[in-house]
């Protein structure tokens, strides 16, 4: 047999009993010089093996204090050779330590059994403190008398500072999450347990004594057997752990457990494979949110996708990450198309600033903008109002990522709202100004005339012989008659002057801007032309002429009750005095 396949205590041992000998024989003087040399041959010979090994060999007397020791038991300790040597052990631990190595040795001495592993704690020369591994026997002379102990010791230090820092981290997650204890296994290279915690034996619900034996392939199914297999194969293979290996076992009771597992390898001393150790985190809760948050989310998407309103979600930069279906409707792009896409590709200079002042108060104040009128641009060119609706999204640790929000189209409500404002504002049956509208143009028209000291003119029409035409032709007839005097008076004035119509056959205009009373006379001679002129209708031929009033600001008024009340006043003289004809305001005819 190869000494180097012995094990280091074997190697002390016949080290040991070769230098008895030697001495046993040296003593008797027996003439056997041949063997005599071989023994102290097969000494230098374990000699070097000792040299060269990395555990340290040591030899003490009864006492403690070092006899003998080789070079890796120098490295181990820090201290050169001729200061350790004769050094008692009470000088390089401290008195705790001390009286328990006493206890140790002296164990060993009264009842002659060796000890396997026995921890020292000491300190080298340099204060650091270090953790020995150690084993101890009994040294006897040739009368078996014991004369020491001897043994064998290495550096578990960083192994121990492992140990330690596995508990602190431990100790750390168990107080994070009470609630979580993970199970610690050990398997054979066959798959056989051969070593359980509680936990495992809490997920698998069978007892420590029915799992230790057991092989992984009693409580699987065939694919998750096959599944795992290959897990332990490929850590075998690679020496390579794993950290997060999903294992599904059948219960005792016949329920499915899953665990995430972290394999590993065990090797002996020679650091060939024996088999695997693990950690197993029950993850059956997390794997049903995680399965609940798959429906929720299916679901939400579900209604998401189906609802009519378009859902987006954007980046603080304010491009899209997420559209729905009604989105890309509403924008008339595709969803490959919107991804990316920013604001102003999508919006004129306007609306892109209003999106963005959008996004930025809510942003600011964290508060959902719940409903907010936007007019954006689709794909074909074609404008659209959407009302939109937005929030921050937030991510994990509270800070904002982005933003989401619906959008509805709402176009065809603007236009009815358009609408509504329009007929508000304006005489259904001509389409001019009604007079809500023109009291509001009057209004304007005296401040702006009051602050830049300027002139304007109303004029007061109403049409003469419209009730005859009323009741001889029809109220068809009527209508289609006002309506083409609303298109003659439109027709006669300026771009920057304004016809109204007050009601029945009254109409009002307004001459901004002008330099001397004579150009609303001009004005007001043109409209009776152009009202004078025949007019065919469905039921024939009919003419018409206006009696217009004119007032004058500011000379007949500075305000729009007087101004409107004096115009009234002027047209009433006008047709006193013949009618088709003009008058303005004076005092003296009143």
């Amino acid at each position: 047999m190869n000494d180097l396949s012995k094990t280091p205590s074997e190697l002390l041992e016949e080290i040991f009993l070769l230098r008895e000998k030697i001495g046993e024989l040296e003593r008797k003087n027996i003439a056997h010089r041949h063997a005599v040399e071989m023994l102290r041959e097969s000494e230098i010979k374990y000699r070097s093996v000792l040299d060269n090994i990395e555990e340290g060999y040591y030899e003490v007397d009864l006492a403690g204090n070092f006899t003998f020791f080789n070079d890796s038991l120098c490295r181990i300790w820090e201290y050169p050779k001729e200061e350790l040597m004769g050094l008692n052990y009470r000088q390089y631990v401290d008195e705790e330590s001390a009286d328990k190595f006493f206890q140790s040795f002296n164990q060993v001495f009264k009842t002659g059994k060796p000890v396997r592993e026995f921890y020292w704690q000491i300190t080298r020369r340099d204060g650091a403190t270090k953790h020995l591994e150690a084993s101890v026997s009994l040294r006897r002379d040739s009368k078996g008398t014991p004369t020491g102990f001897h043994g064998i010791m290495r550096d578990v230090t960083e192994r121990k500072q492992m140990e330690e820092s596995l508990r602190l981290n431990e100790e750390k997650y168990r107080a994070m999450i009470e609630t979580i204890q993970d199970g610690y296994f050990e398997i054979d290279l066959t798959g056989t347990y051969t070593f359980v915690n509680d936990v495992i034996c809490q997920h698998m619900r069978y007892s420590r004594e029915e799992l230790l034996g057991l092989g992984n392939r009693q409580f699987q199914d065939r694919a998750n057997a096959k599944k795992a297999y290959q897990a332990f194969v490929n850590v075998y293979n690679t020496g390579v752990p794993v950290k997060a290996f999903e294992m599904e076992v059948i219960r005792k009771d016949g329920t499915k457990q899953i665990s995430e597992v972290s394999i590993s390898l065990i090797r002996d001393s020679r650091g060939q494979p024996v088999g695997f150790r693990g950690i197993s985190r029950d993850i059956c809760d997390r794997k049903e949110m995680e399965e609940s948050l798959r429906q929720s989310e299916e679901r939400y998407r579900s209604i998401i996708e189906q609802m009519e309103d378009g859902y987006f979600e954007v980046d603080l930069a304010g491009n899209f990450t997420f559209v729905n279906d009604a989105e890309c409707r509403n924008l008339g792009y595709s969803r490959r198309e919107l991804i990316g896409m920013n604001r102003r590709q999508y919006a004129d200079e306007k609306n892109a600033v209003a999106l963005f002042n959008l996004f930025n108060e809510v942003y600011k104040t964290g508060t959902p903008v719940k409903s907010y009128d936007l007019e954006l641009i689709r794909k074909d060119g074609a404008k659209a109002f959407h009302a939109i609706s937005a929030s921050l999204i937030k991510g994990a640790d509270g800070k904002p990522v982005g933003f989401r929000g619906i959008a509805r189209d709402v176009s065809e409500r603007k236009s009815q709202e358009e609408q509504i404002k329009y007929l508000a504002t304006h005489d259904g049956l001509t389409e001019l100004p009604n007079r809500l509208m023109f009291n509001q143009l009057l209004s304007h028209a005296v401040q702006g005339a009051k602050r830049y000291q300027k002139q304007f003119a109303v004029m007061f029409i109403d049409l003469d012989g419209f009730k005859v035409v009323n009741d001889t032709l029809g109220h068809d007839a009527g209508d289609q008659l006002l309506k083409e005097i609303a298109a003659r008076f439109k027709h006669t004035l300026r771009a920057v002057d304004v016809v109204a119509r007050l009601g029945g056959d009254e109409f009002v205009v307004m001459m901004e801007d002008i330099a001397a009373p004579e150009q609303a006379a001009v004005l007001a001679q043109r409209i009776l032309e152009a009202t004078g002129k025949p007019f065919g209708l469905a039921s024939g031929e009919c003419r018409v002429t206006a009696s217009i009033g004119i007032c004058v600001y500011p000379e007949n008024g500075d305000d729009e009750q007087t101004l409107m009340k004096n115009a009234d006043a002027a047209m009433y003289r006008a047709k006193e005095e013949g009618k088709n004809n003009f008058r303005f305001y004076s005092t003296d005819a009143t």
